[in-house]
């Protein structure tokens, strides 16, 4: 069964995962590279023209792959030029923290070919799945090539199993929901928290520099965090990189948990704009965002004072806002002054270059990295 990969497959290759490793770094040098000679890819992956040959008649065989042409002569016969065929498979991804829920149909290429959004309706176990299942077969309906695999951002913890430990927005509780998906569509899923999966397309496809340790902070109705160090997603199986209610010294505020002093009496857009905020269009809240507000500024800057320990502590190169507070191009300022205000210091601080497709674009991402050990660059 699948589990959730980082950026970059790590790891020595043992004999019997040689093919697949051989397979995938041709897949990838067709990735990156295409269109491309046979002989410019054993070249380019040390690999022997026999074997190059032999994964590559594969690969097209498979749909993934397509001879494009004639690359210019050196002398003898112009070679064959191979590409991927971006439509040749396609990802179904979904992202669960959205309200509604927001899906998406990607082609090899990451590029989003269709939407699919559920209903609105109030976050019950049983009809979240119902929802959940209508666009994932929406969306399948749609394709005009076999699916690749699911990918899904939740909102919460996500084991390495693919079980979600806890989601206090979606109120689920130890939910296999890799299995009952897998059972239902016969496909890989990839089942990861919505920060995780975004910080994996933010740094892998977004440009920003993956090396290094770089925070990914995803601020809705809840606070969250994913973890890229030496190009690789750092899993959190346990809290799940949920800095919802982190505890502040010295606030008193009151926080939905039934405690006082949580982050997300401060931070969360909850507190900051509203509960109707969370329910505005998109539209909306993007002409809200173009708007300077002292509101957002402050939350900024208490988010900067939380994130300052973990910052020192990682010695983190930068940090990326998303979700909804990432909207706000003056959050960055804000975010800076928190962490130099502990630290005396601080790393690149930006906003989020994916938007509210972060997370959609990520989990898609895992599924392309999981099933053909290849990513987006």
């Amino acid at each position: 069964m699948p589990g959730t990969p980082g950026l970059r497959p790590h790891g020595k290759t043992v004999p019997e995962t040689t093919r697949r490793s051989n397979r995938s770094l041709l897949l990838q040098g067709v990735f990156d590279d295409g269109p491309v000679s046979r002989a410019d890819l054993a070249r380019s992956t040390g690999l022997g023209r026999a074997t190059v040959s032999e994964i590559t008649a594969d690969l097209i065989a498979e749909g993934l792959v397509v001879e494009s042409g004639r690359g210019e002569s050196t002398g003898g016969k112009p070679p064959t030029l191979l590409e991927l065929d971006p439509d040749g498979r396609f990802t179904v991804a979904v992202d669960l923290s959205r309200h509604p829920i927001s899906a998406a149909l990607l082609n090899l290429r990451g590029r989003i070919v269709e939407r699919a959004s559920g209903r609105t309706i109030q976050p019950v176990h049983r009809e979240v799945l119902e929802e959940l299942h209508r666009v994932i077969g929406e969306l399948m309906g749609q394709a005009t090539a076999p699916a690749l695999g699911i990918g899904i951002g939740v909102p919460g913890t996500v084991d390495r199993e693919g079980n979600v430990v806890e989601s206090e927005q979606l109120r689920w509780s130890a939910a296999p929901l890799r299995d009952e998906i897998e059972d239902v569509y016969g496909l890989p899923t990839y089942v990861a928290g919505d920060a995780e999966a975004a910080a994996v397309a933010e740094f892998g496809r977004a440009g920003f520099d993956p090396t290094g340790r770089s925070l990914y902070v995803k601020v809705d109705d809840r606070v969250a965090l994913g973890v890229i160090t030496a190009d690789r997603l750092n899993r959190t199986p346990i809290h799940g990189g949920d800095l919802t209610h982190l505890r502040m010294r010295g606030w008193s505020d009151d926080c939905g948990c039934g405690r006082t002093g949580c982050l997300a009496s401060r931070v969360s857009m909850i507190q900051i704009l509203g509960p109707d905020y969370l329910d505005m269009s998109t539209e909306a809240r993007q002409r809200l965002a173009a708007e300077t507000d002292p509101r957002i500024d402050r939350a900024a800057r208490y988010l900067g004072l939380a994130l300052a320990p973990i910052v020192m502590a990682l010695d983190a190169d930068r940090v990326v806002i998303g979700g909804q507070l990432g909207e706000w191009g003056t959050v960055p300022e804000g975010v800076v002054a928190g962490i130099e205000e502990y630290a005396g210091w601080v790393p690149e601080v930006a906003t989020t270059r994916l938007g509210s497709s972060a997370v959609v674009l990520g989990a898609a991402a895992m599924v392309l990295s999981g099933e053909l050990g290849v990513v987006w660059g």
